[in-house]
């Protein structure tokens, strides 16, 4: 489904413009004079991306901005200013904007400012709101495996059979937890997470189930506990194997009967909400050595999804590594950034211990560092290059030669289903249209050319 932009702009000319380009590029547009309109626009149905003008007759823009996350709290703007100033533009991002435009404008530049806001777009709700900004928020594949995994995802969205996801640290196993629940019937209501091993063993109890005041020296207040919060929505137990013996008995009980007593409370209170939990241990392993509970394991295990390592994705590396560049480089404005081919050979090459977080965190150290625009050799931490070093020549040269066979099949793929349209293509992939480009270039891929071309 193409992406819905509202452009907001007093001067016919400016909306025209916005909705010729962004309509060639494949874009649902749709243009309204004022703020009030779209306002009104705005509470009959969703955009991923709207374009306010700054100074308007009636309602400004940062006024019909602001007004307008109160209905879409999740929507992401882009504000035109004829006037340039960083004043302006600094008080604009203040209020919620995602970036400004100067007027006038170019298409190339309207273009790349709308795909950028659109990523972002994207990872904020796929993230459910929950890590605004994260360029980590979707899930970006193309390998088999992930594919598969994808395919177990959707699946069990639509159910509200508890889900038992494992994987190494860094695998993107919350994010899965998000993806299921943004495509399930609770996606309307929250999705609270637990960090089980963040939360020290004493406070993680109250933080569950919540306290009534008196119930212990301090409790001035009473507090609703996190089950309660996620009532009509879902609750993720983040690494669940961390949970002590003795609190997961309560959480055992509380998910069978689906009620709970607050700490000092004699009142039942019983909750409507989907399990999800996550791990990083082998808990078959913990069960044997008596630090798991198996009844609560059956009770948690009804679908297992596993998140396989980086190292298992091989033909993922790459594309995740655009989409965080653009991603990362779209939050400090840096425009035109490219991966040079050393540091695409280094990181194809690397093993990636630290999964799918640790290439994020290479790259968004790279866009920092980088002053030339072309990601190199000397932007990528010692210990990647050092690793990838030591790395013998057979093996990196036959792992290169995979991952280069996997990205270059998908890339065709790609194209051949969208009938050689690169904009949308690259929608579907997820990343920019100049990094398709770039994928395109290094896989020697042509797009088909038209009937009415030749």
């Amino acid at each position: 489904m193409p992406k819905r932009i509202l452009v907001v702009d007093d001067d016919p000319g400016i909306l025209h413009s916005c909705r010729s380009i962004l309509t060639d590029e494949g874009y649902d547009v749709e243009t309204v004079a004022d703020g009030s309109g779209a306002l009104a626009r705005l509470r009959r149905a969703a955009y991923d991306l709207a374009l306010i003008d700054l100074k308007m007759p009636g309602l400004g823009g940062v006024e019909t901005l602001e007004a307008a996350r109160r209905i879409d709290p999740l929507l992401v703007a882009i504000i035109f200013t004829a006037y340039g100033t960083i004043e302006t533009a600094v008080e604009a991002i203040k209020k919620g904007a995602f970036n400004y435009i100067r007027k006038p404008f170019t298409a190339a530049g309207l273009i790349d400012a709308v795909e950028k806001a659109l990523i972002h777009s994207a990872a904020l709700r796929q993230s459910g709101g929950g890590r605004e900004g994260s360029a980590g928020d979707e899930i970006v594949a193309a390998s088999p495996v992930m594919e598969e995994t994808l395919q177990t995802l959707r699946k069990v969205a639509g159910s509200d059979a508890n889900v038992l996801i494992a994987g190494e640290s860094g695998t993107g196993k919350e994010l899965a937890a998000r993806f299921i629940h943004l495509h399930s019937r609770r996606s309307g209501r929250r999705l609270v997470a637990v960090d089980c091993a963040a939360i020290p063993e004493n406070l993680l109890e109250s933080e569950l189930f919540g306290y009534e005041k008196g119930a212990f020296t301090g409790a001035a207040t009473g507090k609703r506990g996190l089950l309660e919060q996620a009532d009509g929505g879902t609750l993720l137990l983040d690494e669940i194997g961390e949970m002590s013996l003795a609190l997961q008995v309560r959480v055992l009980r509380a998910l069978q009967e689906r009620a709970f007593r607050r700490l000092g409370a004699e009142k039942l209170i019983t909750v409507d909400m989907r399990i999800l939990s996550s791990t990083n241990r082998d808990l078959d392993a913990e069960i044997r050595a008596g630090r798991f509970r198996s009844d609560l394991f059956f009770r948690l295990n009804v679908v297992h999804v596993r998140m396989p390592p980086l190292r298992e994705r091989g033909a993922d590396i790459l594309l995740l590594a655009c989409h965080f560049l653009q991603a990362h480089a779209g939050k400090l404005d840096r425009k035109a950034m490219t991966l040079g081919p050393e540091a695409v050979e280094i990181l194809a090459s690397y093993n990636w211990p630290g999964n799918v977080r640790e290439l994020q965190n290479v790259i968004e150290r790279a866009v920092v560092l980088n002053e030339g625009g072309v990601i190199g050799r000397g932007d990528l931490p010692e210990y990647v290059v050092g690793a990838v070093g030591q790395v013998a020549t057979d093996y990196k040269s036959a792992r290169a030669a995979w991952i280069e066979t996997q990205g270059k099949q998908y890339f065709r793929e790609l194209l051949a289903r969208h009938n050689g349209n690169v904009s949308s293509a690259a929608r579907e992939a997820r990343i920019s249209r100049k990094c398709f480009y770039e994928m395109m270039k290094r896989f020697e891929l042509e797009p088909k050319r038209k009937a009415s071309d030749t």
